[in-house]
């Protein structure tokens, strides 16, 4: 088959789904906003200036003709957005069918609270789409709040690689108590809550130790901010780091902490989760999908900082009468609908449908 998606060429999720479909043997071709490169993907750079990941990029609609013609070129067997502004918007535009769009978090579950503007829009995707994948519950309760048919709708979760992301070489220190975050430096992620918090802790694990994994436009701020609060010697800004370097940090944290305001489904937490780290996470549904309150990790209210204080000491304090039940359970979970591979799958088919029925 020949698969065209439009996204964002920088995100782990459209990197990890171009390489996924080239591996099972499809062509893929990659109309993305962003400059990149990856090895055996057709990219197709369309030049739309800074992108803003707060969002209003009006501008970008100003290419949808260009697009279209670079679609009408390749000529695919499936067109799949991945995100539901901006390239979802595009992809409607163009008017090609088969078309999927794929929501991935703030693009339905904080875009439409902005304006009417933004909900008549997300409207008009959706009506323009064939098919509307989702990856949680509660991100389907959006679509059909917006007036989605429920026919129309398919649940796909991300899911992660389980050969990649598990505890195969897990080793925990003896001398550190180790905290990890694997979120990006924006304002969605809160990462203040979180440093707030490791500053009401400090004094109370002597031995703790922070690691920041990710980048963003926030790092700078961010940085100082550990500064101020004086935890800048237990505190450690990765940035981005390959993979294998990720699953190597996760292997050897205690504790896993994402405090978002929002998310669509969070691969951090599933990711941490799968490397045997004990999660904590803020309430919201996304997060209700993984986690079992106590028994695999626990939740915190979004700026409880005391709060997310209290329990990080709790689990310190529990942490070898806790950690082999939590990963059981976590196991569990992820088997059950967290695994890649196997929604991957049943993607493979979709489109292998798709393409059969709709021109």
């Amino acid at each position: 088959m020949k698969i065209c998606l439009l996204a964002d060429g920088e995100s782990i999720h459209t990197i990890r789904w171009c390489k996924h479909f080239f591996g099972l043997g499809h062509e893929i071709h990659l109309i993305t906003f962003k400059k990149v490169e990856m090895d055996d993907i057709h990219i197709h750079f369309i030049d739309t200036g800074k992108i803003n990941v707060e969002g209003g990029n009006w501008k970008i609609l100003l290419k949808f003709l260009h697009v279209k013609k670079v679609i009408k070129s390749i000529n695919p067997d499936v067109l799949h957005s991945l995100y539901t502004t901006s390239y979802g918007l595009i992809g409607a535009l163009s008017g090609f069918h088969p078309y999927i769009v794929t929501p991935l978090g703030s693009d339905i579950l904080i875009t439409p609270q902005k304006s009417i503007i933004y909900r008549a829009l997300l409207r008009y995707t959706f009506k323009k789409a064939d098919l509307i994948t989702s990856m949680a519950p509660h991100m389907k309760d959006v679509m059909l709040k917006l007036g989605v048919p429920s026919v129309k709708i398919t649940d796909i979760v991300l899911g992660i690689n389980t050969e990649i992301f598990n505890k195969k070489n897990r080793r925990l220190s003896k001398d550190n108590f180790v905290i990890c975050s694997t979120r990006n430096l924006e304002h969605v992620y809160n990462i203040p809550q979180f440093l707030s918090a490791i500053a009401l802790v400090k004094s109370k694990i002597p031995t703790l130790k922070v690691k920041i994994i990710g980048d963003g436009s926030l790092r700078s701020e961010l940085e100082r901010l550990t500064r101020e609060l004086k935890i800048d010697d237990v505190v450690s800004f990765l940035g981005k780091v390959p993979q294998n370097k990720v699953v190597e940090l996760l292997n050897s944290s205690h504790i896993s902490v994402t405090v978002s305001l929002s998310d669509g489904n969070s691969l951090s937490l599933i990711e941490a989760m799968a490397c045997g780290t004990y999660p904590i996470a803020s309430d919201i549904p996304a997060n209700h999908e993984w986690i079992k309150e106590g028994v695999n990790g626990n939740f915190v209210k979004i700026n409880g900082v005391q709060e997310l204080a209290d329990i990080i000491q709790k689990v310190y304090l529990n942490f070898d009468t806790i950690i082999d039940n939590a990963m059981l359970e976590s196991d569990k979970i992820i088997a059950d609908k967290g695994t890649w591979q196997i929604n991957m799958l049943k993607m493979e088919n979709i489109y292998k449908e798709i393409s059969s029925h709709v021109k």
